[in-house]
């Protein structure tokens, strides 16, 4: 669903630097940057400019490559003016660089981190993150508990993930179409409280209502980012910005580790693999975000195919949400449980078959249930074919 109309208005500064792809952060920055007379070219140049370059630096090598992501807390004062420039425009210098590169994988990824960052921010805004969901949720509200106000924090105890301050209720559509690419039995219809088109977002022991707001609100930012982006970047066409091309050189290079990453593949020849392993492989490797039922299939047919766990874990390295220590946790968990890869009946349903009636024979057979039978059928059609050849 699009975004409302006629967005909340965001009186705190603060609030828009720590969210400048808000829609109410332009006509802030534009009276910022007319105020301190900040141009393109002293944005990329000027030594005062240095430390939101720094950052924005910061802010595309370490999310696109997944590593640690920008901390949610920095040296910067947000409540200070020049505080809020540097951050809001560290913002802007790496969208500048994104738009420059046009890389649809670098934006996928940028648009990703960016999302996550935001989603940690907001599960501990507290008040305020009314105005953000407002901005994002045509149906979207909040019941107070006044007594309850109970922190949480993550399973270690490192990092608080909000407050139980309420519940908040959003639309059936909007939770929908949220919930399309986000994993988990949580967010499943079924599991949740509805009620004449509000669906209630209860508070878990350890993930407060206000948290899942956030994941939500996540997926819609992410989706907005990359429109924008994308916006800019035809604008573009093929001008280049001036003064970006060695930023542009760096963040290229540090995407080319992710795309030169080689399989070394055993035990069945890839063109014996149905076409929805393929199509997985294919989406992933372009950045695409594929959902749970296509990555949970494209892990445990990679356990059934015997093929060694970093190579599984190869197949998402170019996944806007990458992160090397969860997905090689969870491709270990399925490996270990040995699952049945998903039933073709389900991947048609996900979205995930590959093909149309017609395209290929063998997925046309209606015995053919599970994409496993098809690595089969193919694997003994050759045992066949080299029997003959002995024979002969």
């Amino acid at each position: 669903m699009p975004i409302p109309l006629e967005p909340p208005e965001v009186g705190e500064n603060h609030l828009l630097a720590r969210y400048p792809f808000l829609p109410q952060a332009k006509e802030w920055l534009s009276r910022l940057s007319k105020e301190e007379n900040i141009t393109l070219e002293m944005l990329i140049e000027d030594p005062f400019m240095e430390p939101a370059r720094k950052r924005g630096k910061l802010r595309l090598i370490e999310m696109i490559t997944h590593s640690k992501g920008v901390d949610m807390e920095s040296e910067i004062d947000i409540y200070t003016r020049n505080g809020q420039l540097m951050e809001a425009y560290s913002y802007l210098f790496a969208k500048l660089i994104i738009c420059s590169a046009a890389d649809e994988i670098l934006v996928s990824r940028w648009a990703q981190a960016e999302a996550e960052l935001a989603e940690k921010r907001l599960s501990v805004e507290g008040e305020k993150l009314g105005i953000i969901a407002r901005t994002y949720l045509e149906k979207v509200s909040h019941e107070k508990n006044e007594l309850y106000r109970t922190k949480i924090w993550d399973g270690k105890g490192i990092r608080m993930f909000g407050y139980k301050r309420g519940v908040w209720k959003i639309g059936l559509i909007d939770f929908i179409e949220l919930c399309s690419n986000i994993s988990g039995s949580r967010w499943r219809l079924a599991n949740h409280e509805i009620e004449r088109g509000w669906v209630t977002l209860s508070d878990e022991e350890n993930y407060c209502s206000d948290a899942q707001l956030s994941r939500l609100l996540r997926e819609k930012i992410k989706v907005e980012i990359q429109r924008e982006v994308r916006e800019q970047i035809d604008k573009l066409g093929e001008e280049k910005i001036p003064g970006l091309e060695n930023y542009v050189k760096m963040i290229t290079e540090a995407l080319g580790n992710f795309k030169k990453r080689e399989l070394e593949l055993s035990m069945v020849d890839q063109e014996d693999w149905p076409p929805c392993m393929h199509k997985a492989i294919t989406e992933l490797s372009r950045g695409v975000n594929v959902n749970h039922t296509g990555r949970f299939f494209l892990a445990s047919m990679a356990s059934k195919l015997a093929l060694p766990q970093k190579d599984a874990v190869a197949f998402f390295h170019n996944a806007p949400d990458f992160s090397e220590s969860i997905t090689s946790y969870q491709i270990s968990q399925i490996y270990e449980m040995d699952y049945t890869p998903t039933s073709c009946e389900k991947m048609k349903l996900g979205a995930n078959c590959a093909v149309e009636f017609g395209d290929d024979s063998l997925c046309d057979k209606e015995w053919l249930k599970n994409p496993v039978q098809y690595v089969a059928v193919k694997q003994g059609w050759k045992g066949k074919k080299m029997e003959i050849k002995k024979e002969n």
